[in-house]
């Protein structure tokens, strides 16, 4: 033995009687014969009334102990051992024959073994539909020994007189498909007839013991009725074995599942054909030339389960039909010469290609092959979960659950702690409401989650006790939300939402208490104060004796009270004995800062209104003042001469003998300029001469900018460098709340920092970032907001954020507000489509919403009935949703608004478009029907001609059906109009910012859009707001803002329901909106067209009229007030 030798490791059964041990036997002692590998057999089961000739003692000279270090260990047994051999790699050679494997082989098969054999291309391809890697498997294809097995081989004698027999040689199992066999037969055939049907049962002793189905042949057998049948249930030795094929006539193997069909190769080797399946293993070796093939197909299971394995996915065998099989039965009975030529050509075939010569070459190859290679690298089993993990991720995102839920599972059986996997598994259960199965999965998960964060262990809580409580094991449901009352888990509000259920089920007096109390404190952990104050209370009414109850009662009051003391008094400065105290009281390190302002003093017009009175401390040449006076603010205002004094007055003095006069200072460039004892004087008497609502600005160098760094100590008169975390530290001993804090401009030469002595701290929830009417209108109010004592801490809700669409100072400001941190948020306002509105998170909140039929979908009315208030753009919304269950108290009208400095159309560059047509159409809508595109394309296409100078420009989006194709769609509307030749019409669909949306109203001569439902009609409006010749609905929204004196309105021909094939919206039973009047609207397009400078001055009335009642400062005094009212109402 040559020490270059690979070694091998053989593990699996030899010395038995079935066809795994059969295979190992036949490769083994060849392999041992050739003697190019250093061999071991470590043997699986052993028979000891096996008969142990020459040829089997050669391979138990070779058996070795399970732990034999080797190059390559190769196990062929069933079960399949999955344990770690010694040695560098490993090949599994696995049949399999029900489609999909077990569950528990994924992970082994695809991450742990290096190979995979099997018999057959049709194993190889179950084994690659259950998701092992194709290039792992390799197929060794079966033989028979052609000493054994030949055409020549002597018959055995049976004991029948028949002449014509059909066999059958394997396990009598439903799998073989012996019923099929049998009910074929004795439907087909009569005692009468010179048939005979054998039976050689196999494995009735070891793999098939009990599962055979011989009572059912004997009793068949002793029916006189049917036709002969002989059964043969003895161990034969293989030359017995092939004498038996040789004495009949045609095999009959109409299996359902097999791994190869070893059986099929050895009477075909005789000479014997076969009737088989023409799907499965066969195929590799028998064709309409050698054998008799019945036609089948594959048929999945129903349960997801083999001999108790659980599977991949659904298995699958073969279905053939009975009718087929006795017609080929009947055909070979009675064309016995056809049956001899087929028998003697797969013979042929079988002999010089499936041997097992043949087999051991392929093994031998392979097993040198990979003697040679490298050893391969493996994953660890943190990176195998993390890749099964992922694809089940994205199979779950394609909604794929099923197919999710696969992999998650195959995960847990091979490692079950697995948190995330078991995570994904639980809520897919949950999602699917299969609640028993879910809470098992989450119960789990509650005893090996002491690592994780609490949040997490306090979200499975809460989805154990909605588990039990879906079950109305309420007890256990209370219990289990205890337990996950802290640590902010993300489904609190299904926690809130299962509690409401069960109070309304509940008839037990103790259970209710404590669901009540429960409640207010889940209420409590939310920030909502006043509905946990209203559950506790309830709690009390039934058992007023519950201390537990009065003690968190008295600290939500306690709390209430706390905030209103902060809301509603004036916010007092720092008491200070003198500066120096105040100055080691602010907690500072030096950082350095930036020389010189560089922002538009235009930027800060918007922080004030009319009728202020506003401070401007180092105003320079005066130009802040002089536009504040321009927009109506009073202002005082001082240059700074010799560097630090007024007017012979040291600059931190100025405002002594002003208290509460302003409502708002202005530090630009002055601060820089100032010791720290000096400003902090500075700011103390600021402070004290704003009013109790009043603002300070201060506009500082960034001194972390390089070349404000650099150039910082150039200039003489500079003082002291003050970082903005330095400032606001400051400002906040001060006793002011920082409202905003950012750098300005890209260049981030400047800081600012805008302090406010009282404000309304809001959590504000909405789309932001994107092309939303929404998103739009939310930045619209935002930016009119500025003025007023609010400071909101944005949370941007959009899932695909686009701020490439926001102008970059825009941008800077929602970038300040995103930053902000509160400290007791009083407000939470949310924007969205109200079916994504959440539980409020603090004690008032403010529902902005809309919707454009005459009612609301499912779900909405009881989200909005748990806020305080519901915004609506306008009196159309205010009566379709009271109509539909809102509570009408709740329900307040803000109005929708623009920026008249952005839209002016006097100021405005139009966007270049690439056609040339004097007058142009634009509609600006989301690709859906309810914007009205067929009505408006068909008016269209019939009012105006190709020959006309005219276009319609469509500036689309594609949000509610993003697989549309919109120029098909148009091109079908002139087809079914038998159209040959269309007016020009031009399709926008990239993305544009505000600013290009505002040119591409300049660039355009009217505006058009057939809406059949709209909440407020945000593009109508900006189209009137750009002086635009408007023609929309008659109904909706936007009837809020337009009339027949600064619009054209297009006639309705009804309220309709809405067609149940329309997206979304078709849905909603019961729903109808507007059919605009395609007649009426030609003619509105017809009479813009040819009265085009008519149409202009309507246009010129509409902006007029649209700036005069929904300017952004009516909006926005409208918002705060509102806002201030609420407040009043719970803490005046």
């Amino acid at each position: 033995m040559g020490p270059d030798k690979i070694k091998i490791n053989w593990a699996g059964s030899q010395c038995v009687n079935h066809s795994l041990a059969l295979v190992n036997r036949e490769i083994c002692k060849r392999l041992i014969a050739e003697d190019k590998f250093d061999i071991k057999i470590i043997p699986y089961e052993e028979d000891p009334h096996f008969v142990i000739d020459k040829e089997i003692k050669s391979i138990k000279e070779k058996y070795a102990v399970p732990d034999s270090q080797a190059d390559i260990t190769v196990r062929h047994q069933w079960p399949p051992d999955f344990n770690r051999p010694n040695s560098n790699q490993w090949i599994l050679m696995q049949p399999w024959e029900f489609g999909s494997i077990p569950r528990k082989w994924y992970i082994p098969m695809k991450y742990w073994i290096d190979e995979v054999w099997v018999y057959s291309a049709y194993n190889k391809e179950c084994y690659v539909q259950s998701g092992i890697p194709e290039n792992k498997i390799k197929v060794i294809p079966l033989g028979v020994d052609e000493n054994t097995f030949h055409y020549n081989v002597e018959p055995i004698v049976l004991n029948t007189n028949k002449s014509f027999k059909f066999l059958f040689v394997g396990g009598t199992l439903l799998r073989k498909g012996i019923d099929m066999l049998l009910q074929a037969y004795v439907d087909e055939f009569t005692q009468k007839d010179d048939v005979c049907l054998v039976i050689k049962d196999v494995g009735t002793s070891s793999f098939y013991q009990g599962r055979n189905l011989g009572e059912i042949i004997r009793r068949l057998q002793a029916d006189e009725k049917n036709p002969e049948i002989l059964y043969i249930n003895q161990e034969l030795s293989s030359k017995e074995m092939a004498g038996l094929y040789k004495a009949c006539n045609c095999l009959a193997s109409p299996y359902r599942g097999e791994g190869f069909g070893l059986p099929i190769i050895e009477a075909m080797a005789c000479g014997t054909p076969a009737i088989v399946p023409c799907l499965g293993p066969s195929k590799d070796f028998c064709h309409e030339d050698t054998a008799f093939l019945i036609p089948s197909k594959q048929e999945k299971w129903m349960d997801k389960k083999i001999d108790g394995m659980e599977t991949v996915d659904f298995p699958w065998w073969l279905k053939i039909d009975k009718n087929e099989l006795q017609r080929k039965m009947r055909f070979t009975y009675e064309n016995q010469e056809t049956v001899k030529q087929k028998g003697q050509k797969a013979s042929q075939e079988i002999v010089s290609t499936f041997t097992w010569s043949r087999s051991v070459q392929l093994v031998s190859e392979r097993l040198q092959e990979l003697g040679a290679a490298k050893q391969p690298t493996r994953l660890s089993v943190q990176e195998i979960i993390t890749e099964e993990v992922k694809k089940g991720i994205e199979l779950y995102q394609k909604n794929e659950l099923d197919q999710a839920l696969d992999t998650f599972l195959c995960v847990l059986d091979t490692y079950p702690a697995s948190i995330d996997a078991r995570s994904y598994v639980a809520g897919i259960f949950f999602q699917r409401k299969e609640m028993e199965r879910a809470l098992e999965q989450f119960s789990i998960m509650s005893n090996m989650m002491e690592k994780q964060l609490e949040a997490f262990q306090a979200s499975i809580w809460n989805y154990i006790g909605i588990c039990h409580a879906s079950l109305e094991e309420y007890e256990k449901a209370i219990h289990a939300f205890r337990k996950g009352l802290k640590g902010n888990p993300v489904n609190r509000l299904m926690v809130i939402n299962c509690y409401q259920d069960m109070i309304r089920q509940l008839d037990k007096k103790e259970l209710l208490i404590e669901s009540y109390y429960n409640l207010g404190m889940q209420y409590f952990e939310m920030g909502n104060d006043f509905r946990a104050k209203e559950m506790y209370e309830k709690a009390l009414e039934m058992d007023a004796n519950r201390q537990d109850v009065q003690q968190s009662l008295q600290k939500v009051r306690e709390k209430i009270l706390r905030a209103k003391e902060t809301y509603t008094s004036r916010r007092s400065v720092a008491k200070v004995k003198n500066i120096e105290e105040l100055y080691h009281r602010v907690a500072y390190t030096f950082e350095g800062e930036e020389g010189g302002t560089h922002q538009p003093q235009e930027y800060w017009l918007s922080y004030f209104l009319p009728g202020d009175r506003v401070l401007d401390i180092g105003c320079g040449n005066k130009r802040l003042m002089e536009m504040l006076n321009h927009i109506g603010v009073e202002t005082d205002g001082h240059g700074s001469v010799n560097g630090l004094s007024m007017k012979g007055q040291k600059v931190e003095d100025f405002p002594v003998g002003k208290e509460a006069m302003y409502d708002g200072i202005f530090l630009g460039g002055v601060v820089e300029y100032l010791a720290p004892d000096d400003l902090l004087n500075l700011l103390v008497q600021c402070i004290t001469s704003l009013k109790n609502n009043g603002k300070l600005i201060i506009v500082a160098p960034n001194i972390i900018h390089p070349s404000v760094f650099k150039n910082f100590w150039l200039g003489l008169t500079h003082g002291r460098p003050y970082p903005k975390q330095l400032m606001e530290s400051i400002l906040e001993t001060l006793g002011l709340m920082i409202k905003e804090s950012t750098y300005q401009n890209d260049n981030a030469y400047d800081y600012y920092v805008v302090a406010q002595k009282n404000a309304y701290e809001i959590v504000w929830q909405s789309p932001i970032y994107n092309a939303s009417g929404y998103a739009e209108e939310q930045k619209s109010f935002l930016d009119a907001l500025k003025p007023f004592p609010l400071k909101v801490k944005i949370e941007p809700t959009e899932p695909q954020p686009k701020p490439e669409l926001t102008k970059s100072e825009m941008k800077n400001y929602l970038e300040s507000l995103q930053h902000n941190k509160l400290e007791q948020p009083l407000i939470h306002y949310q924007a969205a489509p109200a079916y994504l509105f959440t539980y409020p998170h603090a004690p008032i909140s403010i529902g902005r919403t809309m919707f454009e039929t005459d009612s609301l979908p499912p779900g909405w009315v009881e989200k909005m009935n748990e806020l305080t208030e519901i915004w609506v753009p306008s009196e159309f919304n205010r009566e379709t949703f009271a109509t539909a269950g809102v509570e009408k108290e709740r329900i307040f009208i803000l109005p929708g608004t623009l920026d008249a400095k952005l839209y002016n159309p006097d100021q405005i560059q139009p966007y270049p478009l690439a056609n040339t047509y004097s007058f142009k159409f634009l509609s600006v809508f989301d690709w859906n029907k309810r914007k009205g595109w067929d009505v408006l394309v068909r008016a269209y296409f019939k009012e105006f001609s190709a020959k006309e100078d005219v276009c319609l420009i469509l500036k689309i989006s594609k949000m509610l059906e993003s697989n549309a194709n919109i120029g098909r769609d148009i091109l079908e509307q002139a087809r079914l109009m038998g159209l040959r030749s269309i007016p020009p019409i031009q399709i926008v669909e990239s993305y544009f910012t505000e600013e290009d949306m505002i040119r591409l109203y300049a660039a355009v001569d009217a505006f058009v859009l057939p809406s059949r439902g709209e909440g407020w009609g945000r593009p109508y409006m900006e189209a009137m707001a750009m002086a635009l010749p408007t023609i929309g609905t008659r109904w909706g929204g936007q009837t809020a803002f337009m009339n027949d004196t600064n619009s054209y309105l297009i006639d309705v021909e009804g309220i309709v329901p809405i067609e149940r094939s329309i997206p979304y919206f078709g849905r909603l039973d019961g729903h109808r909106w507007a059919e605009p009047s395609e007649e009426h609207l030609r003619l509105l397009m017809r009479s813009v067209y040819e009265n085009a400078e008519q149409a202009k001055q309507i246009g010129k009335k509409a902006r007029e009229e649209v700036f005069n009642k929904f300017s952004k400062q009516k909006v926005a005094e409208r918002m705060y007030r509102r806002i201030d009212e609420l407040v009043q109402r719970f803490y005046g």
